[in-house]
């Protein structure tokens, strides 16, 4: 990424025209001291008139941008007097050709012109100072990266000795080269990162590329301090970018500071900052995390309609949680229908059930509790559970004398003794509905005798009331036989009535039998278990009009 943001740094070689410029209008002779007496040694900093005349022409034509023409023309000469050149005019020479190969964008040949003028040595220090810079800007776009570090090091420490003020630029380069070597040397770029971004970084125009190398050293070394306090001066100084936001909370998050967190990213997002679904989940669940499922749920639903975060099993799953922590269970239930269809396993049908059988909406929680036993994948204690509420469901749908739903209802919860979590709650349910049938079964007893007897009463006055009707010899009597008759039925069916009555109490007997015998210690039971029971359920099941 580094190699792509220097991509289009472009040579600054202002100093070498202007330099060159006035070097080729200028006639005085440039001497040096010469050696001896403790003086140095002069030398001559003048060109040959023949060398100053081609020059001034490439010259001119570089002032023109006609760069190929300039070539053309000072390759020419170097190829008639290269090797004859003086020192300084070679220097000079190699040192104009290479700013034409950098017009050009021909850095290679360039380095070389570079090289050569500055091996001449016969620039004055300045100059070939500049020389050195130059060939490191090179070397850096041509990704020789230890020679640019040693250069623009020798450059930067001659002109802090000459005095001179370093180009910004020099560190920047020297700090993101340091990143790029094999391997990068992070401790090394922190102080020219640091020092880049203390001399331009609160100019009216600071530039991104200092921030961002800087970013990027302070978190290869782990500067977390440092790196949130550059984060939060770059989001001041750069609001519109979309991955310092992201960056500083992520930042905040791995050093604890949550809170911190949380509000960088709401900022992001109201400004329309946050468009990445992994981002956008991230800002969601904070909301749980500091009690507002409400607004989480909202922003989720809303992102989830908008297309930005997908309908997916995961997403749904929160979004259905978030309703559930805001106790918006009706809300809860469509998005948890919806996901349970996604999934293969029962552990959301279960969860659909719990939310159904809080809403009161029996008949639904026991098809989804049905659906969950079915589709198994659940944990003992969920199975248990599963079995305990779907007997509940059942329950809650009889009503007085529904002893075939109770019964489906008993079943159930003799199922959920089998596991150890939920086996106490359901021996309870077994014995409390054992008991309402012992009761209505009592009760049903208490009429039936009564009409036994009743009956038995009104054949009784029947037959009283056939025989003064014979003995009167009134017409009429055979309606008075037929009535007795009519009753005796009824007392034969009353009687058989509670011959099945009994049959039924031996089966009901049984049944807590079962339930008691079971001492529920199979902890370990599974899912293969319940299958054959939750298909039988199925079966049974209500079949709820949507």
């Amino acid at each position: 990424m580094l190699k792509k943001r220097l991509a289009g740094l472009m040579i600054g070689c202002a100093a070498v025209f202007g330099a060159a410029g006035a070097m080729l209008a200028a006639t005085p002779t440039i001497a040096y001291a010469q050696e001896g007496e403790g003086e140095p040694r002069r030398r001559s900093e003048t060109l040959d008139p023949n060398t100053g005349r081609v020059l001034q022409s490439v010259f001119e034509k570089m002032q023109a941008e006609q760069y190929s023409p300039a070539l053309e023309e000072i390759n020419g000469f170097i190829n008639s007097r290269g090797e004859g050149l003086k020192p300084y005019d070679k220097s000079t020479t190699y040192e104009i050709r290479g700013t034409i190969y950098i017009n050009l964008e021909n850095y290679p040949a360039a380095l070389r012109d570079f090289q050569t003028a500055l091996s001449a040595n016969g620039l004055p220090p300045e100059r070939n100072n500049q020389l050195r810079y130059n060939i490191a800007q090179i070397q850096f776009q041509l990704e020789q990266y230890q020679q640019a570090i040693n250069g623009l090091n020798q450059w930067i420490q001659s002109t802090q000795a000459a005095g001179g003020t370093v180009d910004p630029n020099a560190y920047y380069l020297l700090a993101a080269a340091y990143t790029q070597i094999t391997p990068p040397n992070f401790r090394a770029a922190l102080d020219p990162a640091e020092r880049v971004v203390a001399a331009r970084g609160s100019s009216a125009d600071p530039k991104k590329g200092d921030f961002d190398l800087l970013n990027l050293v302070y978190s290869e070394l782990g500067e977390s301090t440092k790196r949130a306090a550059l984060l939060e001066r770059m989001v001041n100084l750069f609001p519109g970018e979309r991955s310092y936001w992201s960056q500083l909370a992520g930042l905040y998050s791995t050093t604890g500071r949550d809170q911190e967190a949380f509000a960088v990213l709401e900022v992001a997002y109201r400004a329309g900052l946050i468009e990445r679904e992994g981002e956008i989940i991230t800002l969601v669940n904070y909301y749980s995390f500091f009690d507002n499922p409400w607004r989480g749920a909202k922003l989720l639903s809303r992102e989830i309609e908008a297309g930005r975060v997908k309908r997916n099993l995961n997403n749904l799953i929160l979004l259905s949680q978030l309703y559930s922590q805001a106790r918006e269970q009706k809300r809860a239930i469509p998005v948890l229908r919806e996901a349970s269809q996604l999934s293969n396993d029962g552990e959301l049908s279960y969860r659909l059930g719990q939310v159904l059988l809080a809403d009161e909406q029996y008949a639904r929680a026991e098809q989804a509790l049905v659906s969950a036993l079915n589709k198994g994948g659940m944990s003992p204690r969920q199975t248990g559970d599963a079995w305990l509420l779907l007997g509940t469901a059942r329950f809650s749908q009889a009503g007085p004398g529904d002893r075939a739903i109770r019964s489906r209802a008993r079943q159930a919860f003799v199922n959920a003794t089998r596991y150890s979590d939920s086996s106490r709650q359901a021996r309870e349910w077994v014995t409390y509905i054992d008991a309402i049938n012992s009761t209505e079964r009592a009760q049903d007893e208490l009429e039936r005798q009564q009409r036994v007897q009743a009956v038995r009463d009104n054949v009784e006055r029947l037959r009283t009331q056939l025989q003064v009707c014979r003995l009167q010899g009134n017409a009429g009597c055979e309606e008075f036989e037929t009535r007795i008759r009519e009753q005796q039925e009824e007392l034969r069916r009353l009687e058989a009535s509670s011959a099945s009555a009994d049959e039924d109490a031996d089966e009901a007997g049984g049944g807590d039998a079962a339930a008691s015998d079971d001492d529920g210690d199979d902890e370990e039971a599974d899912n293969e278990d319940a299958a054959a029971p939750a298909a039988e359920a199925d079966e049974a099941a209500a079949e709820p009009s949507e």
